[in-house]
């Protein structure tokens, strides 16, 4: 694949519009997937600074105008009623934490003193809550002023503001970005006025911390959850963690959140580095990917993933932000990539068992029922779900759980129906993953 020239090249806007995003919607139906997260549709900052432009759209310079860059609000409507039409959601990423970076005094609507937590700070310890609400998420080199949502005309203009682009859009959902730096109760009115689903962004690993989040929003996007998977499902045999390491993340999800069938779970996004810079491995690939979206939660997938996307090899940090946003359309949008192909079956059988079962499945918790170093058995309503993270020496055996006796499984990547000679004793050959349902 051919990579930008330079960091500076791949920071700034290369052409993304609503209605090229139209032009590739059957590409995303095609994986089966019914949900698109896009960009927040503020003008932002676009004078050039160390870190390009704001091309990603967590600049804000005008809250009340549309990047053109993006496209017109025709634009936009057209792509959401074309995305609905074919029973696609599109959930729209807001920021009201701060504003783009201070090359300009410009800042609309909030152009006063009083608008931002004053005097200026940055946050140097993340273990103290005051600092994460009130200092900037920037830095010396980029500030980013922090908006103060304490203020009545600040609060009083998002909850207006939320309110009107949900209406006039229709949106059906938002992802929040830097939820843990404003405070709570702010947050509790923004998504009583947004109406709509809701993600909030907190980005640790601390599951207890995350947790608390989820009474707040109907979900997080799960961190705690993204740290352990990177760490079971690396290359590395150095620092690849035990299997037990979901299994105990589990225990944690039902102690500290809320309903964790209702948060985002992902491998990757644009602001971590590509999971497949973590793994080439086809076999742990496709273990990853098979927990991502048969676990509990709301499966995210990072746009690349499915194209083998890994980031700029050829730089320090090329896995990780900018090089992690590199644009798709270099891929010719290649429906052929066994990565496409293989999500693209794990959401028929996301949709076969929808089918059968209703949103109930979805709903069901999964329940630990064997663990060892390199496998991890779980089941999920009626689905009994087998990962592993490497091969083993000698097959492993495990009981599974039925009503009445099964001796019939049906494995539905594979299509191969098994027989279990003793009683609900299923044998684990290899690494490859598994989904069973039973047909006894």
């Amino acid at each position: 694949m051919e990579y930008p020239s330079s960091e500076k090249a791949i920071r700034n806007y290369c052409g993304g519009t609503y209605s090229g995003a139209i032009d590739q919607l059957d590409y995303i139906a095609g994986m089966g997937f019914n949900a698109i997260w896009i960009s927040p549709i503020p003008l932002n900052i676009d004078k050039e600074t160390i870190y390009g432009v704001g091309w990603h759209g967590y600049w804000l310079n005008h809250l009340y105008q549309l990047n053109a860059y993006f496209g017109s609000e025709k634009d936009l409507l057209d792509f959401i009623q074309a995305a609905h039409k074919r029973d696609i959601w599109i959930m729209l990423d807001v920021v009201a934490n701060h504003v783009g970076p201070n090359v300009t005094t410009n800042y609309v609507p909030f152009d006063k003193y009083e608008h931002y937590h004053q005097p200026l700070c940055f946050i140097k310890d993340y273990n103290n809550q005051t600092q994460v609400e009130y200092c900037s998420i920037g830095n010396e080199e980029l500030p980013l002023p922090d908006l103060n949502t304490e203020n009545s005309f600040v609060v009083s203009t998002f909850l207006s503001w939320i309110d009107q682009t949900i209406r006039k859009y229709n949106f059906d959902g938002i992802r929040i970005d830097t939820f843990r730096h404003v405070r709570k109760s702010f947050w509790k009115d923004y998504i009583r006025s947004a109406d709509v689903y809701s993600l909030g962004e907190i980005a640790t690993s601390n599951t207890s911390y995350v947790g608390k989040y989820q009474f707040v929003a109907d979900g997080v996007i799960h961190y705690p959850l993204y740290y352990a998977l990177k760490s079971v499902f690396t290359d590395n045999n150095q620092t690849r963690k035990s299997m037990t390491t979901l299994e105990q993340q589990v225990q944690q999800n039902e102690l500290y959140f809320k309903d964790t069938t209702l948060c985002g779970t992902f491998l990757d996004n644009h602001d971590q580095d590509r999971f497949l810079s973590y793994t080439q491995n086809r076999i742990r690939i496709q273990n990853a990917l098979v927990y991502l979206m048969f676990s509990d939660g709301i499966p995210i997938v990072y746009m690349g993933t499915e194209q083998n996307f890994t980031g700029n090899p050829f730089v320090k940090n090329g896995a990780g932000d900018p090089w992690n946003r590199e644009a798709l359309w270099r891929t010719g949008y290649d429906r052929s990539n066994w990565i496409y192909n293989f999500i693209k079956k794990l959401n028929q059988i996301r949709l076969l068992l929808k089918q059968i079962y209703g949103e109930t499945f979805f709903r069901a918790h999964q329940q630990t029922l064997a663990v060892d170093q390199y496998t991890y058995v779980y089941k999920k309503g009626p689905l009994i779900v087998i990962v592993s993270n490497q091969s083993f020496p000698k097959p492993k055996y495990i009981s599974l759980p039925c009503e009445i006796q099964c001796n019939k499984w049906k494995e539905l990547l594979s299509g191969k129906t098994h027989q279990v000679n003793r009683p609900n004793l299923f044998r684990i050959n290899n690494e490859l993953p598994k989904l069973l349902l039973s047909v006894a």
